[in-house]
């Protein structure tokens, strides 16, 4: 490979970096959704002529919308149910077929169904609890996109792993196998003398190897469980190869930086002297290519943030614009630099550490990890609400105020200490606390019934219910399934305790975010992802009666929550409004200032690029010609300080994809290493 300087990314247009998965269904299109319908129409009443107009279908629907999806792997199906029982015997024989045709076709085709119904959106997913049946939609489409038997038409696989200069008797750790497509190639290439480890995390992938080595006698494929700490081989294994295939761009954006210190470092465990690491990802593409479907990472990201990981890139290969791969082989681990904010003029980021630039961790979830040290505040929190104990909950409140500075920045421990002094204070004290409306309206909604909603949200958001008071196991993360409380309701909780905390002020230093947005008496501002209304009342407060303040959501619940804020106050400035992905529905030429907090990071990391570009050009549109766009997120901190708890994103690559999309930076605030302040004003022309 060319010599780079592996420490310096060029931003040279306004494409993110990195895509993880999208919020949106902008990928359900009307021609996979019509041929999805045919197919279940042919498995209901078969119908030769429903096949063919089928594949009519996907055959010009596939260079136009979906490369690398479930389309190709759909496609084969009905070519297959067309063929004769012959030819039929003749492609079953391919044992990585057979397993594809068997998972589709038994029980009377649930799996294909299934994933057909729910994918497409023909049926919803009801009321209630969901988590199995989205489990096992995960699973089918994982199977469905890597083991299609017609992968060779996207990928051109048999060329990537010719470039791999496989050999016979070699070992090689598959890692985040899924269901086993390259392990089973690897393997019949490896030979008896050889070993594959076939590694993965997910229990339903896992099942499916045992399953598939046991039916077709494999001897040399190994399957491994592993997990985020490592790739799971015991320190006695020494392998000649790690691949990693489709799942780097989430160890890059969805690992701790200790989970991901742990896993590159037990890959330089496992690796023998002169082994190699293989990475095989998905790029981003420049217009008028078509995109892979689904998430992709810049190959100098991995680059850059494995330079600091002791590895060298060696070898490259792509073979279509989508797809590449990355050969490396161990050095020396070179040490960190310290952080600069860089030249803003030549657009640039400067990658000073094995950290990365984006991190993508959802808070609100039911399953959050807390420390030993958090749930035993959670615990001692809890039983001092059931019993009135008054000494439990000053105790928690102590041991919440020693920890919110050092982990889960910015999640829900201030808002709990808030809570305790409320339930502490006497009548004037609580109703001191609550003058303000918002602050109210948030006291109302969690302490009403003698504090039932949020002895609730103690319960299951800490799994107190897991718990005896002699458990010696509160150092094991349990994973919440949602069977006593539905988890949607706990997330949605969990958001409006997190983000409307009248604590918020201890961690964010929120007054100097609101000096520096600058907004004043009668301006029209929109507050973008408005959540349970934190900022949009307080922008309401500062347009007075004569301004205007539209609180924008796609989320119904965040919405419903402030519209009934709203109306227990007749507060009139207040708009609120219905967003979609892909446009801010704010009136053109209307707005002094658009207000992001949070948001901008899941715009970059989660929006497919035209969703992207045509939500950016409705902000726009929307601003005046003197309007500005803030933006507030979370930075990524240096190592060694602890970061905000959930997602963040390097502020460099925030200022440089604006720039491309014609927005000029005119001020910055750093207030807290968290957090982040920028202040943009649209210009004419880039």
């Amino acid at each position: 490979m060319p010599a780079k300087d592996p420490t310096v990314l060029h931003i040279v247009d306004k494409q993110s970096l990195i895509h993880v998965g999208s919020l949106d269904s902008f990928d359900i299109t009307e021609g996979g959704k019509k041929a999805a319908g045919l197919i279940l129409d042919y498995l209901d009443k078969p119908d030769p002529d429903i096949l063919q107009e089928t594949i009519d279908i996907y055959e010009e629907i596939i260079p136009s919308e979906n490369f690398g999806g479930e389309y190709t792997a759909l496609e084969w199906m009905c070519k297959y149910f067309l063929m004769d029982d012959e030819k039929k015997q003749e492609i079953e024989k391919i044992p990585a077929v057979a397993g594809f045709k068997n998972m589709m076709v038994k029980n009377d085709y649930d799996n294909l169904k299934t994933y057909l119904r729910y994918k497409y959106h023909i049926v919803e997913y009801g009321d209630g609890d969901n988590t199995e049946l989205k489990a096992r939609m995960r699973f089918l489409e994982d199977y469905i996109l890597f083991n299609n038997p017609d992968r060779e038409r996207w990928e051109t696989t048999k060329e990537n792993i010719e470039r791999l200069d496989l050999k016979p008797g070699m070992e090689v750790a598959d890692v985040g196998c899924g269901p086993g497509y390259y392990s089973f190639k690897f393997s019949d290439i490896v030979g008896d003398e050889g070993r594959v480890y076939a590694i993965e995390t997910n229990p339903r992938h896992l099942e499916y190897l045992n399953e598939y080595v046991t039916e077709n006698n494999i001897s040399n494929v190994i399957v491994t469980k592993s997990s985020f700490e490592g790739i799971g081989l015991s320190k006695d294994i020494k392998v000649d190869i790690v691949y990693i295939c489709s799942l780097y761009h989430n160890v890059y954006a969805a690992f701790t930086d200790a989970e991901r210190d742990s896993f590159v470092g037990s890959i330089r465990h496992a690796l023998k002297d002169g082994g190699r690491l293989i990475i095989v990802d998905n790029d981003l593409v420049t217009e008028g290519e078509l995109p892979y479907h689904g998430p992709y990472v810049n190959k100098d990201m991995i680059v850059s943030q494995l330079f600091y990981y002791g590895f060298v890139p060696v070898d490259s290969f792509q073979f279509t614009p989508q797809r590449y791969g990355l050969i490396f082989e161990m050095t020396d681990i070179p040490g960190t630099k310290a952080r600069g904010l860089g030249d803003r003029s030549d657009h640039t980021v400067n990658v000073n550490s094995a950290g990365s630039l984006i991190r993508y961790r959802i808070i609100g979830t039911s399953t959050s990890g807390y420390t030993v040290r958090g749930k035993r505040c959670g615990r001692l929190m809890y039983d001092g609400l059931l019993s009135g104990d008054e000494s439990k909950l000053r105790e928690a409140y102590k041991a919440f105020e020693e920890l919110y500075p050092k982990e889960r920045v910015g999640d829900d421990y201030t808002a709990l200490m808030w809570f305790i002094s409320y339930y502490l204070a006497d009548d004037g004290k609580r109703a001191g606390m609550t003058e303000d409306k918002l602050t109210r309206f948030y006291a109302d909604f969690f302490c009403g019934n003698d504090f039932e909603r949020l002895k609730t949200y103690l319960l299951y958001k800490f799994h107190l219910e897991l718990h005896n008071d002699d458990d010696e196991n509160e150092d094991v993360n349990y994973d919440y399934t949602g069977k006593d409380f539905p988890i949607p309701t706990l997330n949605e909780w969990n958001e409006f305790l997190i983000f409307d905390n009248p604590n918020r002020y201890i961690w964010e230093r929120t007054d100097e975010f609101l000096k520096t947005a600058g907004v004043k008496e009668g301006e029209t501002v929109a507050d973008i992802g408005c959540g349970g209304g934190f900022f949009t009342w307080k922008f309401a407060k500062a347009v007075g009666e004569n301004g205007t303040v539209y609180a924008t959501e796609i989320n119904e619940d965040a919405l419903h929550y402030v519209q009934d804020f709203k109306a227990e106050y007749g507060i009139g400035q207040i708009k609120t409004l219905e967003t979609k992905m892909n446009d801010a529905c704010l009136p053109e030429n209307s707005l002094d200032m658009i207000f992001m907090c949070s948001m901008y990071h899941a715009v970059y990391i989660t929006d497919i690029e035209f969703v992207k570009d045509e939500f950016i050009e409705s902000l726009k549109k929307a601003l005046k010609k003197d309007g500005r766009l803030v933006i507030v997120d979370n930075n990524i901190t240096e190592r060694g300080v602890p970061s905000y708890y959930g997602p963040g994103i390097c502020p460099e690559l925030v200022i440089n994809q604006l720039h491309y999309y014609g927005f000029k930076l005119v001020s910055e605030n750093y207030p807290i290493p968290q957090r982040f302040e920028l202040v943009f004003q649209k210009e004419i022309s880039v």
